[in-house]
């Protein structure tokens, strides 16, 4: 896949640590608990952007080589060193070996989050002539992130597919809600809802204006990006590919202290970025695989047509 990231950068932006500090500091707790002696043992700056464009000859030392495979669970360094794809997220999965339709790994492999399996197959996704993408969930923050490379590759006219579908089902924000909540009584929190209409406005509300945008300069000839709403609470994240992938991750529920403008806010927070995410794909020889896919598929779509509405203003 010409063009593409190599891993490593690809798992540091899907886990946010590509900031060099925030990278260090991750690196220091695995060197800490493998080896004391590897502690403060991290690239430097320029040492780390040599990695992370593809311009390193070979491996780095052995030292940030183990360090780098206990930081990656189920990647080798050279695979992390390679440009990234699915089938090196395949690679990554916990799945067992052999199986029929296999090619050596049987799906579905498990990823530790969302973000860092979910943005190889987008983009694969993308290079198919009709694209479609449904996704149910709270806020759309992680398909934000992801989605921003291909669409800005149809941009620049680097492909261009005959039409685009994105759907979004997104819990209704401006009615209580019974997740997130308040962490002493369990109640609905006005203000905390109003933080998450923003976040949804962020990134939801963001995907649209930027398929409506590609549209209104003609490089889009045929697509449709919406948002519906419904009351249920977003207990977990769904996304199809083209029919034919899912990515399916329950939000765990954690206490956390949240500022708001009145002040902090204990609140039981959905947090997306910790799930973990149980990858299936039609192509992975697995029988349970198409019928989950063509379960969640039925789903979506009986959500979308019967208890969803449109997306309050």
């Amino acid at each position: 896949m010409p063009g593409q990231p190599i891993l490593l950068k690809a798992l540091l932006r899907e886990r946010h640590w590509q900031n060099y500090a925030t990278f260090c500091a991750e690196y220091d707790k695995v060197a800490r608990r493998i080896d004391p002696d590897l502690v403060r043992t991290y690239p430097s700056r320029a040492q780390l952007h040599r990695w992370l464009t593809g311009s390193l000859r070979g491996l780095p030392y052995p030292d940030h080589c183990r360090v780098l495979e206990e930081m990656f669970p189920g990647w080798s360094a050279a695979q992390l060193f390679q440009p990234s794809s699915p089938e090196l997220i395949y690679a990554g999965g916990q799945a067992p070996i052999g199986g029929a339709g296999s090619s050596g790994i049987a799906g579905p492999p498990v990823f530790a989050a969302p973000s860092v399996g979910l943005r190889p197959f987008i983009e694969q996704a993308f290079t198919c002539e009709h694209i479609r993408i449904d996704f149910a969930g709270f806020s759309g923050e992680t398909l934000h992130g992801a989605i921003q490379e291909p669409l800005d590759k149809i941009r620049i006219g680097r492909i261009k597919p005959e039409s685009l579908t994105i759907r979004l089902l997104l819990p209704d924000t401006s009615r209580p809600m019974a997740l997130p909540c308040r962490a002493d009584d369990l109640s609905d929190d006005a203000e905390n809802r109003a933080r998450a209409t923003r976040l949804t406005a962020r990134h939801a509300h963001a995907i649209l204006d930027s398929v409506h945008e590609l549209t209104g300069l003609g490089l889009l000839q045929k697509a449709t990006a919406e948002i519906r709403a419904h009351q249920c609470a977003p207990l977990f994240k769904l996304y199809i590919l083209n029919r034919e992938e899912a990515f399916f991750g329950f939000y765990p529920i954690v206490r956390q202290t949240v500022p708001l403008a009145s002040g902090p806010h204990d609140i039981y927070d959905l947090m997306g970025k910790d799930s973990v995410v149980f990858h299936h794909s039609a192509r992975s020889g697995q029988p349970a695989d198409a019928a989950y896919i063509e379960q969640a598929q039925t789903w979506f779509d009986s959500m979308w047509q019967t208890i969803s509405y449109e997306y309050p203003a």
